[in-house]
């Protein structure tokens, strides 16, 4: 009875759906329908108007197409609708949208979209979909080989990128021009203070290569990544001046080595020479020790080379013997070879050396040697009868490659082409060109199993607001594939992440409005080419005020770069299916203390990420340096957030910088802590150094009469660069927006000098007690130094002070996160000066910035009387600061010998330049 019952409710139902259900619509009325939806929503459809900056063309609705009982209706876009970044959330934002326009009768229809006639789900990254809607052809394995170089003294970093290889670099560079010019030039204009040439090399060079490394990855560079421009060859066929090698074993020489010329036509250099190998057996240790012979202590990357055979060790032994230390890296020599390989920037001097050797435990295999490069150098690539006359650093890619050996066939390929009928050098095309083709020569031939390719850039175009981050990718409109058969739509996903990245931390920390624009499938030949994941960023608009001026800021640059870290970071853990942690930032609040018996205690905290909860360290690695002028160590890792060391009584200056490591990486450097003990006597009395100058900044905005934003004024304030920038041309001299683009030698609004090309603009080291320190403990002065942070939190005691320094150096309240002196600063002089504890106060704007108030020039006992050039001349690895400040005595206060020194009580000097600019000697400024 009751399953005739349920049989019968079963009909019941099924027709009363039946009589409920939408009629069924003829082929004229849906046309009908279809064409009213169309009028609806429009050929531009408002659903899609907040995303217009996403899409190089607007979203264009093309057709719809419509079930006969309206349950399914399909909306055809055009391309513009591929290039927004699709997640599921906005296709479910959209569809509700069409329903609302469209009214109830569609109020349960399912909406689908399309672009050029792909579902636009194919373009949600693999990242932000459940496991169950994932894309396999997206996913892949990691190489499993051996990497290229590891630095076997630093730890394994699983949820970063160990194993990992990336190739990068900054777009254009200085070449030679024969069509036009006749003439070596830049691919891009000088504007707003910097060259695109240069600008996208810093980026990628100082940011990050180093955040990547940091990591865990292997970064090949398709230009000469030291700045370095001297440069030393030591190899068996020809060395540079003074430099030799040494032999321990039996080694034969082999064709297809490295030869270094004076300078270089159509050559391949690592086909111009010979290349030593030896056996390694039980008792046989072959060993070739390189020494540069360097006249000049300086900081130089180091470049080793050899030839790749299938009977090389995979676990060769290099040691960079640097002058903090001994750095030790294991290289693979069945891969890699015949190309200048990078090992690490280092400080050098004339007793240092590089050892190639097989490590302990090895019984049998080969080692091939072949030539040692250090330092940058000079361009050496003629043409007609010139060369570049600039940095290797500051060249082209093109001419990287050939000196790297790699083939002609890859950087040449304009210049070699039958078209090519007059034989000119067309190394324009040719360089950019060359970087895809160079990708795939350095994974297939050279063997580097690199994961992905990313390419550096920025944009032209002027508009009145800001224009933002561009990414370009290739898939043929989802059809391409790799030759693995995976497809080329990850190469959407890595352009995806990466953009998503830097605009989500870009609007946080600096501009809400910053732009996202467009995800752009293009056939270049930089990403086109490439058999892996390959992508363009266009971080911003070179030729725009408004992005420019965001830009130049430093603490901009290191936030750009660890957005496009974070974006490769996620994609190849996804990609691999790995879990990932991101590196911490640099520790903070650091601070040294003397404690009896002779010991330091030097004590930091780990510095928040609001961005990125999983950038917590749980270990750190502390440096340290003796000596003034000396170069830090290998450094020590330590488990908490402070390290009691022996401080020797012997008059030399002891200096400390901290990193932040966890599973994913170890963070850019903390500031430096210096301390020293007098040797002349045993008192625990000692001066202290605050280093108050903290500021990294962009060059001083100007304005014209309307309050409109037209340039950088530097001769007002040249900024602050994070230790140096490189990619600081020279100061802006065209500042009227009217001035029209004419071509790169007249580029209008913006146009630049080039007189600082070669030398950029020194900035803040975030490290000067060490040589105050040193002219302290010449006068039998012990002393020590503490951040600025540190001075503010924790209270000291007078009673052991010989007196406090505080630099403030460049510091001035420009950007506006910055002050001269904050609250807590004021709090603690007051109770120094209540204490009668000496005291010395210096800095470019104690005078004249306008966050110094008249209660502080009151507590210290001076005015602002103005400000005088200063007269000094740059100096390469000085900041400079183009104006001192004039000081005026208050009651108490007198003037000293110059107009920018005051003293009060004598006990308290206030200097209106910034003191660590001066050379020491003998303790006292000269």
């Amino acid at each position: 009875m009751k399953h005739v019952i349920g049989i019968f409710l079963f009909f019941c139902i099924s027709g009363l759906n039946a009589a409920l259900a939408e009629p069924v619509l003829s082929a004229s009325e849906i046309k009908t329908e279809q064409q009213t939806i169309l009028k609806k929503l429009g050929k531009r459809p408002e659903i899609f108007a907040p995303w217009r900056s996403e899409s190089v063309r607007s979203v264009v609705l093309e057709r719809v197409q419509l079930s006969s009982d309206r349950s399914v209706l399909r909306l055809y876009c055009n391309v513009g609708l591929a290039q927004i970044s699709i997640r599921q959330e906005l296709i479910d934002r959209w569809a509700d949208a069409v329903r609302e326009e469209l009214g109830e009768a569609y109020a349960s229809c399912e909406v689908r979209f399309y672009a050029y006639n792909v579902p636009i789900e194919r373009f949600i990254p693999n990242y932000y979909r459940p496991r169950n809607a994932r894309d396999p052809k997206r996913e892949s394995s990691p190489f499993n080989r051996r990497p290229l170089v590891r630095r076997i003294d630093r730890p394994l970093y699983g949820r970063g990128l160990d194993g990992r290889h990336i190739a990068l670099w900054g777009g254009h560079g200085r070449y030679y021009h024969q069509e036009e010019d006749s003439a070596w030039v830049w691919q891009r204009p000088a504007l707003f203070g910097t060259i695109e040439d240069l600008n996208t090399q810093e980026f990628a060079t100082q940011y990050v290569a180093p955040m990547l490394e940091r990591a865990g990855a292997v970064v090949v560079m398709a230009r000469e990544r030291d700045p370095q421009r001297k440069e030393v060859i030591v190899d068996n066929d020809r060395s540079t001046a003074g430099a030799r090698i040494e032999r321990t074993g039996v080694w034969r020489t082999l064709s297809g080595g490295f030869r270094w010329q004076d300078t270089l036509h159509a050559q391949n250099p690592f086909r111009e020479g010979t290349v030593l190998q030896a056996k390694v057996e039980q008792d046989i240790k072959p060993c070739i020790t390189y020494f540069p012979a360097l006249q000049q202590c300086d900081t130089y990357g180091v470049y080793v080379s050899w030839k790749a055979l299938p009977s090389n060790l995979s676990n060769a032994r290099y040691t960079v013997c640097h002058a903090g230390g001994k750095a030790e890296f294991e290289v693979n020599q069945r891969i890699g070879g015949s190309m200048w390989v990078w090992l690490g920037s280092f400080v050098l001097d004339s007793a240092s050396k590089i050892v190639l050797s097989a490590p302990e435990g090895v019984s049998e295999g080969t080692l091939t040697a072949d030539a040692v490069k250090i330092g940058g150098g000079m361009g050496q690539v003629e043409r007609a009868g010139t060369v570049s006359e600039v940095s290797r650093y500051a060249e082209a890619a093109r001419y990287w490659m050939q000196y790297s050996g790699v083939p002609d066939s890859i950087y040449a390929q304009e210049t070699l082409s039958k078209e090519n009928e007059e034989g000119k050098m067309l190394d324009y095309i040719d360089n950019f060109k060359g970087n895809g083709d160079w990708c795939n020569y350095i994974r297939k031939q050279r063997g580097v199993p690199l994961d992905l390719a990313v390419g550096l850039h920025t944009d032209a175009g002027i508009c009145d607001s800001i224009t933002g981050t561009l990414s370009i990718h290739y898939t043929d409109r989802t059809r391409a594939h790799y030759t693995n058969g995976k497809s080329k739509l990850s190469a959407r996903d890595l352009a995806d992440l990466v953009q998503t990245q830097i605009v989500e931390d870009i609007r946080a920390k600096y501009d809400s409005t910053w732009t996202r624009r467009s995800m752009y499938d293009k056939s270049y030949a930089e990403i086109s080419r490439p058999d892996m994941p390959a992508i363009l960023v266009e971080m911003f608009s070179h030729q725009n005020i408004h992005d420019m001026a965001i830009a130049m800021d430093p603490a901009f640059r290191f936030d750009m770069a660890r957005a496009i870290y974070k974006g490769v970071l996620r994609f190849l853990a996804d990609r691999y299916g790995r879990a990932y942690t991101v590196q911490p930032l640099p520790p903070s609040v650091l601070r040294g203390e003397l404690l009896s018996g002779d010991t330091l205690r030097l004590s930091w905290r780990a510095t928040r990420d609001p961005l990125e909860p999983s950038a917590v360290p749980n270990r750190y690695r502390v440096y340290r340096r003796v000596g003034a002028e000396g170069a830090f160590d290998n450094g020590v890792e330590v488990r908490g957030t402070q390290l009691l060391l022996p401080l020797p009584r012997d008059g030399q200056v002891y200096s400390y910088r901290v990193t932040a490591v966890n599973d994913g990486g170890e963070s850019f450097p903390s500031e430096t802590i210096s301390a020293g003990l007098s040797s002349a006597n045993d008192t625990m009395a000692y001066m202290l150094i605050v280093n108050g100058f903290t500021r990294v900044s962009p060059p001083a905005l100007k304005y014209d009469e309307k309050r409109r934003l037209v340039g950088f004024d530097m001769e007002q304030d040249p900024g602050v660069p994070y230790v140096h920038d490189r990619a600081i041309v020279g100061p802006q001299q065209d500042f009227n927006p009217l001035s029209p683009f004419e071509d790169n030698h007249h580029p209008g609004w913006g146009a630049s000098s080039t007189e600082w090309v070669e030398t950029g603009v020194t900035g803040n080291s975030f490290d000067y007690a060490a040589r105050l320190g040193a002219s302290a403990l010449e006068c039998g002065v012990s002393f020590v130094s503490t951040s600025r942070a540190a001075f503010e939190q924790y209270p000291v005691l007078p009673s052991r002070l010989r007196g406090v320094t505080l630099l403030f150096g460049a510091q001035r309240s420009y950007p506006k996160r910055y002050t001269v002196f904050s609250n807590q600063i004021i709090k603690r002089l007051r109770s120094l000066i209540d204490a009668q504890v000496p005291l010395v106060v210096s800095g470019a704007y104690v005078g004249s910035d306008p966050s110094v108030t008249d209660e502080v020039k009151q507590l210290l006992g001076y005015s602002s009387a103005g400000q005088i050039p200063n007269t000094q001349p740059h100096r390469v690895g000085v900041y400079h600061a183009p104006t001192i400040d004039r000081l005026k005595p208050l009651s108490n206060s007198e003037v000293m010998d110059v107009n920018s020194m005051i003293i009060r009580n004598k006990n308290i000097f206030i200097i209106g330049f910034p003191i660590e600019r001066l050379y020491w000697n003998n303790g006292l400024p000269q």
